[in-house]
């Protein structure tokens, strides 16, 4: 049967592989002209490493693996309040936590189904008409062709949830809350393998240093949902300033690379809370479907993960998507609202407290040794 996947990711790679192994043919779309590239390291841990284990791929994750990182919570005065010191020491594979950059992922996840499928960059889908049968997928360029299944992997703005489901428009849950990020060269702000963050009632200056680049990253808590204009660079450089003039710690640094020519991500923290992942022959996969925030720290597994247990479900019920899509989502549907639930209170009150209480609360964590990553 012909599979159509929208979406060249993490998920969609991930999907791809599955769905080719099962003995689909596999067609994926891609709106950008190529891999969408750039983007902060990628966490890999539990359940995920027995799936790059099972796709043959753990060994070439493991070769890219980025040095164990420490991590300090910092006040205005650079003082360590506290942390974790980076884990350097031989870890229970079972209990093993591997960071990878996210473009060598990448790579690894394309070379492994580079070939095997009909991939098209610079297309989209326009239209999904589905009968008992089939969907009929009208592509932007005007075509039409049929598949058996139609699986979104096409991200937290995904076209294909957009196209499909009825509760597209109401599936963001806002966490209260925007961040910036950008990936430059090497800083000197602060050692190579290590994340430093300071934080401030409502705002919060983040650094993860690497051996050959810095992320930087400034966060700030909204009461609302703000209008602006996502494609306005300009203005969002001035919402940046607007939070953070004035604040000390490394943060003027930081703001001096906030103005210099180059791409950034501005965006709200957001989670993707849909009433069903499927409906009828097409389903969501990723963060498509249940976008759980950078906060939890696994968006990159989250993707593997789902990619895994929909192939599992597929294979469990042959011929009958319904009931795969069905077992799909009970099995998975309970960790992903953990995990999120967890993002939305535990990682936003320690990573950016919205108030005095929330920080004087996580700094008594620190000083006790009860707060944990």
């Amino acid at each position: 049967m012909r599979v159509l996947i929208s979406g060249a990711s993490f998920a969609g790679l991930a999907t791809a592989f599955w769905m080719t192994r099962l003995g689909y043919r596999v067609t994926m779309v891609e709106l950008t002209s190529g891999l969408r590239r750039g983007g902060t390291p990628v966490d890999i841990m539990g359940e995920t490493i027995d799936i790059l284990t099972r796709m043959d791929l753990l060994y070439a994750v493991m070769a890219k693996t980025l040095a164990p990182r420490g991590f300090a919570f910092k006040d205005e005065d650079d003082t360590t309040l506290g942390g974790f010191p980076a884990d350097a020491g031989e870890q229970d594979p079972a209990q093993a936590r591997y960071e990878i950059h996210r473009d060598d992922l990448l790579d690894i996840l394309f070379a492994a189904v580079d070939g095997t499928v009909d991939l098209r960059f610079g297309r989209s889908i326009r239209q999904l008409s589905e009968s008992p049968a089939e969907v009929t997928v009208t592509f932007d360029d005007g075509v039409e062709e049929t598949y058996a299944l139609v699986l979104g992997c096409d991200g937290n703005r995904s076209n294909t949830r957009a196209l499909a489901f009825d509760d597209a428009e109401t599936a963001s849950y806002f966490m209260g809350g925007y961040f910036y990020l950008r990936v430059v060269p090497e800083t000197g702000l602060l050692p190579g393998d290590t994340s430093q963050l300071f934080s401030v009632p409502g705002k919060s200056a983040m650094l993860n240093g690497y051996h050959d680049r810095t992320d930087i990253c400034l966060a700030f808590r909204a009461g609302r949902p703000i209008d602006y204009d996502f494609r306005d660079k300009a203005a969002q450089r001035r919402l940046i300033h607007q939070q953070f003039d004035g604040l000390g710690w490394k943060v003027p640094a930081m703001l001096a690379h906030v103005d210099a020519e180059g791409d950034f991500y501005f965006d709200q923290a957001n989670q993707i809370r849909m009433q069903r992942w499927s409906k009828g022959r097409i389903a969501l996969v990723g963060d498509a479907g249940y976008c759980v925030s950078p906060l939890a720290g696994m968006g990159g597994s989250m993707a593997l993960i789902g990619a895994a247990h929909l192939a599992d479900a597929l294979a469990r019920h042959p011929g009958d998507h319904s009931a795969a899509f069905d077992a799909y989502e009970a099995g998975l549907r309970p960790f992903v609202e953990q995990v999120q639930q967890r993002a939305a209170t535990t990682g936003m009150s320690m990573l950016f407290p919205a108030d005095e209480a929330e920080l004087a609360e996580r700094n008594r964590q620190l000083r006790e040794g009860t707060i944990a990553l």
